[in-house]
């Protein structure tokens, strides 16, 4: 998907709406994750990708100690907002990290590892942040055949600008055998492989549109192709998700890694 001052300049106009309604709807992979890593009184968890800083909210409700990592500042606003006490910082994944090497417990992806130009050595840059024996948790979109929102990046895809040298995307890594051996190749020993199903629920088109209108790829094909391009395609891909109540829904699963440093 590019640097991440690229992605600050895709995520940050619409992170609000990100913020306010994508990310409390994925509350059941999140819980997953945190309670697959043991997080509770005491953890020292980092976040990369942290986003709006939901997932950074329910550790802490857990009573965890807190660290966020993002490339997009507005995010990074709203988590500072819902979790005062988190220590947030701006960056990239890819890059130098400013964080003590060895100093958490814990560290999550949700959702980010796989847009990094070379997920192994994203990983590996990552491991250095956890202590040894500690846990990494990298969660990824599942198999394309059971996440019915993967009509949305197909519907999107023939809107973006060309990247001959694109990484692999946002689905990806969601193969059979493959997050073990991301963990592999990264020196890290896979605990445990899991599928959490995680339904994306909106209670009207509209606002199903705007969500998505407000994500990365959702603004890197506006830049490219326009707005009301994007527009019709986030509607053609909700066509089939109508339910009789008028909400809409898109029934997904997702796949997590845990692994131990």
């Amino acid at each position: 998907m590019g640097s991440g001052k690229e992605q600050a300049e895709l995520w940050g106009p619409g992170a609000r709406d990100w913020s306010d309604y994508n990310e409390p709807m994925c509350t059941p992979f999140y819980e997953a994750v945190l309670e697959a890593t043991g997080v509770g009184a005491g953890t020292r968890l980092l976040d990369v990708g942290c986003g709006g800083g939901f997932a950074l909210l329910l550790a802490a409700r857990r009573g965890a100690t807190v660290s966020g990592l993002d490339a997009t500042p507005a995010l990074l606003d709203i988590a500072r907002e819902r979790v005062p006490a988190a220590s947030l910082a701006v960056g990239d994944l890819e890059d130098p990290l400013p964080f003590e090497p060895g100093s958490y417990d814990v560290l999550t992806a949700f959702n980010s590892v796989q847009f990094a130009a070379d997920p192994v050595a994203a990983v590996k840059n990552l491991s250095h942040l956890v202590r040894p024996g500690g846990l990494i948790s990298i969660l990824v979109w599942g198999p394309p055949a059971q996440c019915e929102s993967g009509v949305m990046f197909a519907e999107l895809g023939p809107l973006l600008p060309p990247h001959p040298a694109e990484p692999p995307g946002a689905i990806a890594w969601s193969e059979e055998g493959q997050l073990e051996d991301l963990a592999k190749l990264a020196s890290l020993t896979a605990v445990a492989v899991n599928d959490v199903a995680n339904p994306l629920i909106y209670p009207d088109l509209a606002t199903a549109v705007r969500t998505q209108l407000s994500s990365g790829p959702a603004r890197a094909a506006i830049q490219h192709s326009g707005l009301p391009a994007v527009r019709g395609a986030l509607t053609r891909a909700f066509a089939g998700s109508r339910k009789p109540d008028g909400s809409y829904r898109q029934e997904n699963v997702f796949r997590y890694l845990v692994a131990r440093t």
